[in-house]
């Protein structure tokens, strides 16, 4: 499998394209500024099969509608816990941020704790939202985290549906059950391990 990734939106937000010779997977999709996934794909000869969220919200589901008008087959994964963030944009932060009113009322598929979903396991990791998900793949040697952990910091846990207590056992977990070479690719910084973070954290007395 390969990996590039596009920071999209204005915050900006990471999305991860990750793909082989079947399958083409986009994490999170922050924004309309999508013409830079769209030229590399037509590069590539690759068809996007799957756009998989983190959470929703609004700077990573953002993208969504622009992302479906180019893409109308592409499927959309999320959180079983967070389906309510595609229509709510209090929870989406859509309402304070640049998207009022913002809604995807189109089709999509919702995950749950130990699926598979093209090599990918998910993995239950709430706290930034209630029901934020990673995407951990062992043959890559990467997990995919969203806000849940950043390169030498976390995820936010004063918002809407947040949860300190949530977002620490999900960081413990994380560095417990993963190993320290995982590759960590999230939301907002550049990709770091698990093992820098775990020191990190304990240092810190967060686990």
């Amino acid at each position: 499998m390969n990996i590039k990734e596009f920071k999209l939106g204005s915050m900006p937000t990471n999305s991860q394209l990750i793909w082989d010779e079947k399958n083409v997977v986009l994490f999170d999709c922050g924004g309309e500024n999508l013409g830079g996934i769209k030229e590399f794909l037509e590069k590539k000869s690759l068809s996007l099969d799957k756009v998989i969220f983190t959470h929703g919200h609004i700077d990573h589901i953002g993208g969504l509608l622009k992302l479906k008008d180019l893409f109308p087959n592409v499927e959309v994964y999320i959180g079983e816990e967070e389906k309510e963030f595609f229509t709510n944009s209090d929870l989406s932060l859509a309402n304070y941020l640049s998207k009022a009113g913002y809604r995807y009322e189109g089709e999509f598929k919702t995950v749950k704790e130990g699926d598979i979903i093209n090599g990918f396991m998910v993995m239950d990791t709430p706290g930034h939202t209630r029901g934020g998900k990673s995407y951990y793949n062992r043959e890559l040697g990467i997990v995919v985290v969203g806000d849940t952990m950043f390169k030498g910091s976390y995820g936010r846990h004063d918002l809407p549906t947040s949860n300190t207590e949530a977002l620490y056992n999900s960081l413990t977990r994380l560095c417990n059950e993963l190993p320290g070479d995982t590759k960590v690719y999230n939301g907002h910084t550049d990709f770091t391990l698990i093992k820098i973070e775990k020191a990190n954290l304990t240092s810190r007395g967060i686990i």
